[in-house]
């Protein structure tokens, strides 16, 4: 009976002295080590100390950085931080702050105990760092891709899609210092896609991408730079940084100081905010102000375009500026804007792009750009019984029309067609509408018309507000067509 007695006080003196310690956890009251970044107050609770905690979220930006625990070591004991308090860091240290939840307010008991399970207390003692940042340094641990060649870099890293099994394809090389071989393989499927081949069959889709990153940066950035706010000075600073991070990730990855499953997080969330602060370079740009003028910059482009077309230049030109680029620099502008891409290979070895996905920020952008009618639409006509590429413009007013064309007429012997009104649905024209011109008529689902052959068609026009480039036409719209004025003879 006295045994019993004594086993049951026991527990309940054990039970009120965790009951008493949780509450003195809760209370700030933290036991072991005071960690750095903190002090202990009079009242044994933790308190931030300014004098170091700046130690403590440098060395978190520095991890998001891209940094890895070694590195970060380094730069401390090169620069003597903390010391002589602090002799020597080493990277077991850095993991352990980086690992610790008590810098965004949280305590964890028993982490280290393999033979408890740990208990969390949230918000028991002031935050150094915010949950965000603390979310954003876990994100860079988790494991992604882990078969890739550090002497190397793939254009299209992360980029492609297995057909079969839908993981993400990994990198592998061959070759020395003389010829390199680079291929895409599913270690499930066991596909193999030469990197050469890959970029021959995206190569429509990748100058279609340097065409409107050209454009952007050479008609709309340079305007920017001209009449800069004190946002769009922060902008670029913020950008100049990321960029400037991410050159150092992948010199710490190729050198075998970074882990890939450090680089490959780090590097992805670099450019996410790469894309988001690219999107708020678009959104500072006043359209309102005269030396925006949407359309006037489109007939700048266009006037360019021709310039180079007729001398069978415009497409030299796209493909030396993604050529002359290096592979880092491919690497990175493919990241840019395309998410990822699906293909297939043939039994013959060539191959049929099944999906293209790009990335959001980029969609966004050209959105915005679109609702100020400045982005083409790619569509095909029929002249002469061959296929030519054609763009169209769809969301034109008659004010915008006539500034776009005005501005073309200064430098272009130009023509406008009005091809009559149109009703569409679901994408389809209506037969059997009246569109109230003798110039053009409908047949099979075509808008057929007649031109000389010594005019060039520039773009299509549908003059009708819509809501975004996605948006498929509904309802009456008017269709015309620009023409650059060049020799003589009739196309049909």
């Amino acid at each position: 009976m006295l045994t019993v007695l004594s086993q049951l006080e026991i527990e309940i003196v054990s039970e009120r002295t965790k009951f008493g310690l949780n509450g003195a956890i809760k209370a700030g009251h933290i036991p072991g080590k005071c960690p750095l970044g903190y002090y202990r107050d009079k009242d044994k609770t933790l308190k931030i100390d300014n004098s170091t905690k700046d130690v403590v979220i440098r060395i978190f930006e520095m991890y998001l950085e891209g940094k890895s625990y070694q590195i970060i070591a380094n730069i401390l004991n090169k620069e003597k931080v903390l010391y002589p308090e602090v002799k020597h860091w080493i990277d077991s240290s850095i993991n352990r702050i980086i690992n610790n939840k008590i810098y965004m307010g949280d305590y964890e008991r028993y982490k280290y105990d393999n033979d408890r399970e740990t208990e969390l207390f949230m918000d028991v003692v002031p935050p150094i760092i915010t949950r965000a940042m603390w979310e954003e340094v876990q994100k860079q641990k988790e494991t992604n891709q882990r078969a890739y060649c550090r002497n190397r870099v793939y254009i299209f890293f992360q980029k492609l899609v297995c057909p079969t099994c839908g993981q993400i394809m990994t990198c592998k090389g061959t070759g020395g210092k003389k010829s390199k071989y680079m291929y895409y393989y599913c270690d499930t499927c066991k596909l193999y896609y030469n990197e050469d081949e890959i970029e021959n069959c995206l190569i429509d889709y990748i100058l279609d991408l340097v065409e409107y990153d050209y454009h952007v940066k050479k008609y709309f950035y340079p305007i920017l730079a001209e009449k800069k706010d004190d946002e769009s000075k922060k902008i670029d600073e913020e950008i100049k940084k990321l960029l400037q991070q991410k050159d150092r990730l992948k010199k710490a990855y190729m050198n075998g100081i970074l882990e890939m499953e450090d680089f490959s997080e780090d590097y992805k969330l670099i450019e996410e905010k790469l894309s988001v602060l690219e999107n708020k370079r678009i959104d500072a740009l006043d359209f309102d102000k005269e030396n925006y003028n949407p359309q006037h910059l489109m007939a700048e482009r266009d006037i360019e375009r021709e310039k180079l077309t007729e001398h069978e230049m415009y497409k030299d030109v796209l493909l030396k500026l993604w050529t002359m680029k290096s592979k880092d620099e491919k690497q990175s502008f493919i990241s840019k804007f395309i998410d990822n891409a699906t293909l297939k290979k043939n039994k013959d070895g060539s191959f049929d792009i099944e999906k293209v996905n790009f990335r959001s920020n980029f969609i966004e952008q050209i959105d915005k750009l679109y609702d100020k009618g400045i982005v083409d639409v790619p569509t095909m006509i029929e002249r002469d019984g061959k296929l030519e590429d054609a763009k169209v413009s769809v969301n034109m007013s008659k004010e915008q029309l006539e500034n776009y064309i005005g501005t073309l007429k200064k430098k272009l012997d130009i023509n406008y067609m009005d091809l009559g009104e149109y009703y569409f649905h679901d994408d389809k024209i209506d037969e059997n509408y009246d569109t109230k011109t003798e110039v053009a008529k409908i047949r099979n689902r075509a808008v057929e018309f007649k031109i000389k052959k010594n005019q060039k068609i520039i773009r299509f026009v549908e003059i009708k507000q819509l809501k975004n480039f996605l948006a498929k036409p509904e309802g009456k719209l008017r269709l015309g067509v620009v023409t650059h004025i060049t020799s003589k003879k009739k196309h049909k």
